[in-house]
């Protein structure tokens, strides 16, 4: 499908779940997209408040998204 088109509903639903799956979506949070946000903000802030590099803050929002992966058991 064109990416700029309308899909159906059942296109749409679709779409979703196949998202949802994809653990570098961040529909797949677990806290939800809003609260991946958050959780990207607040390790931004921290890393900026110790005074961290840019090296120290990617980790930090490197773990925060890897803290709301789902559990997978492959």
């Amino acid at each position: 499908m064109h990416r700029g088109a309308l899909g159906t509903n059942a296109v749409n639903r679709t779409e979703y779940h196949l998202r949802r799956r994809d653990l570098a979506s961040p529909l797949a949070d677990v806290r939800g997209p809003a609260g991946r946000t958050r959780a990207i903000a607040t390790a931004i802030r921290t890393g900026l408040a110790r005074g961290q590099g840019s090296e120290g803050i990617e980790a930090r929002i490197r773990a925060a998204e890897a803290a709301g992966l789902p559990l997978t058991l492959w």
